[in-house]
């Protein structure tokens, strides 16, 4: 790909039946065929030798060298099935937190943290500033991929990691825990206005991108024509079923009815104790299951795949290619979306035709 060459990765036939079926899945329905992502290295790729900045943080916010890593690899993935091409403009998972007033370190290309910054949370105002660094940076990628999306690619939502995750940021793991029990009224102040802050982030995510594109993806690759993103507490795996219920559920409830359509972020097997409780909120439209590092593969994790597509919710899971006819094979289609990274066009072709035949 030539810098003077703009390709286009979306295309509008095959995007408009992408929508409608995902139409069908939040309503737990389909189409023709299971919902599937699939996606896979370009045979033929071009060569861009792309100059790094020498600092890694610039790495994460020049905003032309993000830009162009972005169509470098967009231009060299296959985008099969239900697979919609966009980029997430990204600062890690922690930004949310720095929008407030933490540090970000960037350790890699893709690894980045928040050092916390406070060791009491009794004085603690969390406040958006519009003149936070993070924040200002984090608008401007937003902004620079406005200019050059439309009608080409999808924009993503950022990831947002509010609650109980923004508060570990800010304190540290222990510390919270701690605070769990020896001042559980202010955690659940902050909590409060974190869950508002949240929603600010969010609206002001979705307005921006929303001047250029219909409807709304994120890290987790659905797509809604309305508001949508990742909901999510990892740190609520650490806690017991009655303290998620106490300290982190309410924020759930809240942006859940916020959004047209959710999906919780649930991982690893110290998360399922929650699953039950998160299965009964009636706002929330799914679960993402995420055994975690190490864990045995999607094919091993049906009955917890059972357990939320039998309770009414939609459900999306990654896997292996050659999992996806078993899992097709073992669970109902209604409300299932399966994503799949393939080593090659020829694999990703054949994982096509398997989705098909089902």
């Amino acid at each position: 790909m030539r810098d003077d060459e703009v390709s286009v990765y979306l295309n509008d036939s095959e995007f408009e039946m992408i929508k409608q079926r995902f139409d069908a899945f939040w309503n737990r329905e389909v189409v023709d065929r299971p919902l599937i992502r699939i996606t896979a290295p370009k045979a033929k790729r071009s060569y861009v030798n792309l100059a790094k900045p020498e600092k890694m943080e610039d790495r994460w916010t020049n905003i032309e060298y993000v830009v162009k890593k972005a169509e470098i690899e967009l231009e060299g993935t296959l985008f099969l099935g239900d697979a919609v091409p966009f980029y997430m403009p990204n600062l890690g998972p922690d930004s949310f937190t720095a929008f407030l007033g933490a540090e970000l370190t960037f350790k890699s290309e893709d690894t980045s943290w928040a050092e916390p910054f406070l060791e009491d949370l009794s004085n603690y105002e969390p406040v958006l500033k519009d003149d936070n660094k993070w924040w200002r940076i984090m608008n401007d990628l937003i902004d620079a991929f406005c200019e050059v999306a439309e009608g080409r690619f999808m924009i993503g939502i950022p990831d947002i990691h509010y609650g109980g995750d923004s508060l570990v940021a800010t304190v540290g793991a222990q510390r919270l825990i701690r605070y769990l029990f020896t001042q559980p009224d202010e955690v659940k102040r902050i909590l409060r206005k974190l869950t508002e802050i949240c929603l600010k982030v969010f609206e002001r995510y979705y307005r921006k991108i929303s001047r250029v594109q219909d409807g709304s993806i994120t890290w987790i690759p659905a797509y809604s024509r309305g508001r949508f993103f990742a909901l999510q507490d990892d740190f609520s795996g650490l806690v017991s079923p009655r303290m998620f219920e106490e300290f982190f559920v309410e924020e759930q409830e809240i942006i859940s009815e916020y959004l047209d359509n959710s999906i919780f972020h649930l991982d690893g097997p110290m998360a399922l104790g929650n699953l039950d409780r998160l299965l009964q909120i009636e706002s929330l439209d799914g679960i993402q299951w995420v055994p975690g590092a190490g864990a045995k593969p999607m094919s091993r994790w049906l009955d917890v795949c059972r357990r939320v597509l039998d309770a009414g919710k939609c459900l999306q899971i990654s896997c292996e290619p050659e999992e996806v006819d078993f899992l097709l094979s073992n669970l109902k289609h209604e409300g299932l979306f399966i994503s799949t990274r393939c080593m090659s066009e020829k694999e990703a072709w054949k994982v096509l035709k398997i989705a098909e035949r089902h």
